[in-house]
C-alpha cells in the first residue's frame, strides 16, 4: 500500500512533535466570559390541608409487654427464668453432666433466648438447652421458635421441663437415651 504524501507529511510532525521539536508559540487567549448566575428557582406552593382533612398525628407508642411471672423451678438455687449461662453451666458441672471446658452457644432471636451447651458424663453424650423469653428482645423482624414449641418438637428425644406461665423450658437430650436424660434433668433441676 502506497502512502500519500499528505500521509508522509503528518507522520514527520507527529514523529518532530513527540521526539521534543520545540512547541508552537503560544497565541494569548481571549478572556472567556463569566457564565451568567443561575437563575432562582421558583418555589413550589407547598400544599395546605384540606380543611374537611383531619390533622395527621404520630401514632401512640405500644405499651410494654407485660411482666411474667419468674418460674417456680430452680437450677443452682436460681430461677430458670433469671439463670445466667455462666451459672447454669457451673450447676450443670457440680452435678457431673458437664465437662470442665464448655462452648456456650447463646443468642436471643426477636422476643425469645437460648442458651445450649454440651454434655458429657462418662459415655454419655448430649446437650442442655434453656429457652426464654430474652430480657432484651432482638430488634429482628424474625423470632425464634417459642419454648413451648420447642420443648413439644423436642420431648420424644430426651427430657423436657416447660414452664408455661414463665415461657421458659429446658430441653436435655442424651444420644438415644431418654431415660438417662429425665435422670439428668431431675437430678440438675429443682422443680
Amino acid at each position: 500500500m502506497r502512502k500519500s504524501r499528505a500521509d508522509w507529511v503528518v507522520g514527520i510532525g507527529l514523529l518532530l512533535l513527540a521526539c521534543g521539536a520545540p512547541p508552537p508559540p503560544e497565541v494569548p487567549k481571549a478572556e472567556e466570559p463569566a457564565p451568567a448566575p443561575p437563575a432562582p428557582k421558583a418555589e413550589e406552593p407547598k400544599p395546605e390541608p384540606k380543611a374537611d382533612e383531619p390533622k395527621k398525628e404520630p401514632a401512640p407508642e405500644a405499651p410494654p409487654a407485660p411482666e411474667l411471672p419468674k418460674s417456680a423451678a430452680t437450677i443452682g438455687g436460681v430461677s430458670i427464668s433469671e439463670i445466667d449461662a455462666k451459672t447454669l453451666v457451673a450447676a450443670v458441672q457440680k452435678a457431673g453432666w458437664a465437662p470442665e471446658e464448655v462452648e456456650i452457644n447463646q443468642g436471643t432471636v426477636g422476643k425469645f433466648e437460648n442458651i445450649e451447651f454440651g454434655l458429657m458424663k462418662g459415655a454419655d453424650k448430649g446437650t442442655f438447652e434453656l429457652v426464654r423469653r430474652a430480657r432484651t428482645p432482638s430488634g429482628a423482624s424474625g423470632s425464634m421458635m417459642s419454648p413451648k414449641d420447642q420443648a413439644k418438637m423436642r420431648e420424644d428425644k430426651g427430657a423436657v421441663f416447660l414452664d408455661e406461665k414463665a415461657e421458659v423450658a429446658i430441653i436435655l437430650v442424651i444420644e438415644g437415651k431418654p431415660a438417662v436424660a429425665k435422670k439428668a434433668l431431675d437430678a440438675i433441676l429443682k422443680k
